[in-house]
C-alpha cells in the first residue's frame, strides 16, 4: 500500500462518516418534525462541500515524497469536515439530562475552520496560487460566515445559507468545470 492509498483510506472513512452523519440527521429531523429550511439549505451546501473536497483529496495521489506536516494537514483538514457535520446535526445523546442542540453559529464556526484548513491543505499541496480566484472565493465564504455569526439573526442565517449554496454551485460547476 502506498502512502497515498494509506491516507486515502483515512480520508474516505472520515468523509464517508461525515456524509452518513448528515444523511442520518436529515432523516431524523424530518421524522421528528423538526424540518427547517435554513438547516436543509446548509445541509445541501455542506454535503456538496464534503463531496467536492473528498474528490479534491485525490489530487494528493500525485505526491511522491511525503512529509509529516503534509500528513498532519490532511488529517486535520479531514477531521474539520467531520466537525462541521457534527455541528450541523449534533449526535443524539443517551443517558444525559441535556441533549445537544443545533446552533447555526456553531456550524458557521466549524465551516470557517473548514475553509482555513482547506487553504492549508491547498498550500501544502503547492496549489494555493494555481487558480487566481481560489483564495478570494474561499476567504469570502469565511467572511460571510463570520458576518452571519456576528449578526446572529435567523433571517440573516437563511439568506447566507442560500448564498453559500448558490455560490458553491456556481464555483463548482461554473468555474471549476468550465474554466479549468
Amino acid at each position: 500500500m502506498s502512502e497515498f492509498e494509506y491516507l486515502a483510506v483515512f480520508m474516505s472513512i472520515i468523509f464517508g462518516i461525515s456524509v452518513t452523519h448528515i444523511l442520518a440527521g436529515v432523516i431524523r429531523s424530518v421524522y421528528q418534525g423538526k424540518a427547517n429550511e435554513t438547516r436543509f439549505v446548509l445541509t445541501a451546501f455542506f454535503f456538496l462541500v464534503l463531496v467536492l473536497n473528498w474528490w479534491i483529496g485525490y489530487l494528493w495521489s500525485k505526491q511522491e515524497v511525503w512529509r509529516l506536516d503534509q500528513f498532519l494537514v490532511i488529517v486535520i483538514w479531514s477531521v474539520t469536515h467531520y466537525v462541521g457535520a457534527i455541528t450541523l446535526y449534533p449526535p443524539q445523546t443517551a443517558g444525559i439530562g441535556t441533549p445537544l442542540k443545533y446552533r447555526p453559529h456553531w456550524f458557521l464556526w466549524a465551516f470557517v475552520a473548514v475553509v482555513l484548513t482547506d487553504i492549508l491543505q491547498t498550500a501544502a499541496r503547492g496549489d494555493l496560487f494555481a487558480n487566481p480566484i481560489y483564495l478570494p472565493v474561499v476567504l469570502h465564504w469565511a467572511l460571510v460566515s463570520l458576518v452571519a455569526i456576528y449578526l446572529d439573526r435567523s433571517r440573516v442565517h437563511r439568506w447566507i445559507a442560500w448564498y453559500l449554496l448558490l455560490t458553491l454551485i456556481a464555483w463548482s460547476f461554473g468555474e471549476r468545470l468550465f474554466l479549468e
